[in-house]
């Protein structure tokens, strides 16, 4: 004798969607019901078919089931129980016989259908079918397994949980849960706390008070907050979109987008690329073997990467940049910048403060910068063009260039090993000279008063002295010239 249950059946009618959709039932009923709500829980308990519930305005609960099987004996033992209404609520709940049959296959459901009072609270538990829900405006909570949930107009404390299926959600006005597994999630107009984990499945949030994502194998696009977002991904990518308070996004394996936050934003990711627009206070980044790249922060930028490039331009404060093993651009940064990086290439402009660079076999280029410069470097050159401020230099193996230089008094301090030192001087301006190289020259190309001069050292002044200029070099030519 072979035993098929309950999941079993659902399973392979759930799996064989389009052989049971042409089945032709034997047995077929209508089920009806009319009772007086008299407050209390609502407690609906279905499975093996779809649960539509609607809301009405007075306190009358109907319901409409429709009972189908392709077995009449099993058909007339499928039942939909009510308990009797009291002030402790009511019970709706399907049953279903235990079957025994000898081979073949069988196929049942039970599609119900409840009009409840608005305001009555609700616990619905489906499995092995859908659930629908318009207008439920009382705490209430909604439990579901291998189907949809869909929700419209709801105000309330709202829970939504469901497992193999997805979650839409379309208006709730109060404080909302939602829980999901493998399917995927979508949420719209909150205005209330939202919270949202998932796995192995999308989320996508448009519009509420505030969010908080947990996910994981699924992408996650929230847009339109009003407080804050907090998100948490992993193995899929993270769009964030307009958020008026502060956002804390963190994820790996997947790329970051995040655009239009007017608070602070607090962002780790690794493995993939990171690129922000419009941060409206401060900015905090930390990336591992992924890209980070943007423009537009109203306060401080702090950014920490690895093993892939950082670029960003237009940021009001002061930003700081760690990185090893990948090139770093800033532009247009209107207070100090800050550069400590490996192995790669520093590119810096329109910087509005002042310029500290720490990089080692990485070349450091910059321009147009409103306060000192001071670059440690090895094995590459440094060019420093349009400096407002100090200059100091300390490199090895690797050539260094000034000019340009935009201050009245600019002092100037170059050391290096085995390349060239080249700097011009602005006209107008004096400075006390101490030049000396080891097999290598020292050219004056400008008028020097020379206190000192041998093949390969130069002390003196240029014009009334004052300004510090010392260039020290080894195994390389030292060059003074004029802007």
């Amino acid at each position: 004798m072979l035993r098929i249950n309950r999941l079993f059946i659902a399973a392979a009618m759930l799996a064989a969607a389009p052989l049971f959709a042409e089945t032709t039932y034997r047995y077929e009923q209508n089920v009806d019901r009319h009772l007086t709500y008299r407050g209390g829980r609502i407690v609906i308990d279905h499975s093996f078919g779809p649960l539509e519930i609607r809301t009405g305005s007075g306190n009358e609960i109907s319901l409409h089931a429709r009972i189908r099987s392709s077995d009449d004996d099993i058909g007339r033992q499928i039942s939909v129980e009510v308990s009797p209404a009291t002030s402790a609520g009511v019970t709706i709940r399907t049953r279903y016989p235990e079957i025994h049959i000898h081979g073949g296959s069988i196929s049942y459901s039970v599609d119900l259908e409840l009009t409840v009072p608005r305001d009555a609270p609700l616990q619905v538990k489906n499995r092995f079918g859908s659930i629908d829900a318009t207008g439920v405006h009382a705490a209430s909570e909604f439990v579901n397994a291998q189907g949809s949930i869909t929700g419209r107009d709801f105000s309330g404390k709202q829970r939504l949980e469901n497992s193999f299926g997805s979650i839409h959600l379309a208006g709730s006005a109060g404080d909302t849960t939602v829980v999901n597994s493998n399917g995927s999630v979508t949420v719209t107009n909150v205005d209330g706390a939202l919270s949202i984990t998932n796995r192995f499945g999308s989320v996508q949030v448009l519009e509420a008070k505030s969010v908080a994502v947990r996910n994981a194998n699924g992408s996650v696009d929230v847009r339109n907050i009003d407080g804050n977002a907090s998100i948490i991904d992993s193995f899929a990518g993270v769009t964030v979109v307009n958020v008026r308070g502060d956002l804390d996004l963190q994820n790996q394996n997947g790329r970051v987008d995040a655009r239009d936050i007017r608070g602070s934003a607090v962002i780790r990711n690794s493995f993939a690329s990171t690129d922000f627009l419009n941060v409206g206070r401060n900015l905090t980044i930390t990336s591992n073997n992924g890209r980070v790249a943007g423009s537009a922060v109203g306060g401080t930028a702090t950014i920490t990467g690895s093993f892939a490039s950082v670029e960003v331009r237009d940021i009001n404060g002061t930003t700081k940049i760690t990185n090893s093993n990948g090139n770093v651009t800033a532009t247009d940064i209107r207070s100090d910048l800050n550069v400590d990086t490996r192995f790669g290439l520093v590119r810096a402009e329109r910087i509005k403060g002042s310029l500290d660079a720490d990089n080692a076999n990485g070349g450091v280029t910059a321009s147009e910068i409103g306060g000192s410069a001071r670059v440690r470097t090895s094995f590459a050159s440094v060019f420093l063009k349009g400096v407002g401020g100090a200059v100091t230099v300390e490199n090895e193996n690797g050539s260094i260039g000034v000019s340009a230089l935009r201050g009245n008094c600019n002092d100037i301090s170059l050391k290096t090993t085995f390349a060239s030192i080249k700097v011009d001087l602005p006209a107008g301006q004096g400075y006390s000279v101490d030049a000396r190289t080891s097999f290598g020259s020292v050219t004056a190309e400008i008028p020097l008063t020379i206190s000192h001069k041998s093949d390969n050292a130069l002390t003196g002044t240029i014009g009334g002295g004052g300004c510090r200029l010392t260039l020290v070099d080894s195994n390389g030519n030292i060059t003074i010239g004029r802007e």
